[in-house]
């Protein structure tokens, strides 16, 4: 099943002069697919997810998530689409500092369950990650490697069909950042599709297919 596809997707900034990071994007996100984009940092691999996530507008070409255009969506049908079938693992993580790490996964499951959508046990996350002894530690108080698998945990509470994930290891150690990529392949395996944007070519060897941005293009590696 055909979860998300781009067509020929441009992305300009302008900066005295045009920057094109984005210049003939081209892919389409299978269920089960776990694809990492490879290439070095400033190239746009996070534009390119933000771009995916409908966070940032394309300057040229189409995007389609789950059969639907989303050109054609308006700010209030962007927000619930994001809430109802995408999952970010970006590097900011936006946490809500006056709550607790277990508030913040609460806060998002209620978004989830005003969208009709199921949403998973927080405390099973919490445990999944590691993070049950943390539960009830403000985002401040939590090392960068365990705000960066909170915001994983958080990233799955209402089970997404597309997971966009930003160099989703780093901040953490050889075995935790193992037990991430497996995690995201468990997601995949369940029928989400999985992109990842890493520098970090032994996290892009565990993915099912490859690919590279360079020159504003992807290009497989495999």
């Amino acid at each position: 099943m055909e979860i998300c596809k781009l067509e020929h997707i441009r992305k300009d900034y302008r900066m005295g002069e045009l920057v094109s990071p984005l210049t003939d994007i081209n892919l389409t996100v299978n269920a089960g697919d776990f694809i990492a984009i490879e290439g070095p940092s400033g190239i746009g691999k996070s534009t390119l997810l933000y771009v995916m996530g409908t966070l940032l507008k394309s300057d040229g070409g189409k995007l389609v998530i789950e059969g639907v255009d989303v050109s054609s969506l308006n700010d209030d049908q962007l927000a619930e689409l994001r809430a109802q079938k995408l999952g970010f693992l970006f590097q900011d993580s936006n946490m809500i500092q006056a709550l607790t790490l277990r508030d913040n996964l609460l806060f998002t499951q209620k978004i989830g369950k005003k969208s009709g959508k199921p949403t998973r046990n927080v405390d099973e996350l919490l445990e999944r990650f590691g993070l049950a002894d943390r539960a009830n530690f403000l985002p401040g108080q939590l090392s960068g490697g365990q705000r960066r698998r909170a915001v994983a945990a958080r990233s799955l509470i209402h089970s997404p069909s597309l997971i966009l994930a930003d160099e989703p290891t780093n901040d953490l150690d050889k075995q935790w950042a193992e037990e991430i990529i497996t995690i995201l392949k468990e997601e995949a395996q369940r029928g989400a599709g999985v992109v990842m944007v890493t520098h970090n070519s032994q996290s892009s060897q565990m993915a099912k297919r490859r690919c590279r941005l360079e020159d504003g293009k992807l290009l497989d590696l495999e």
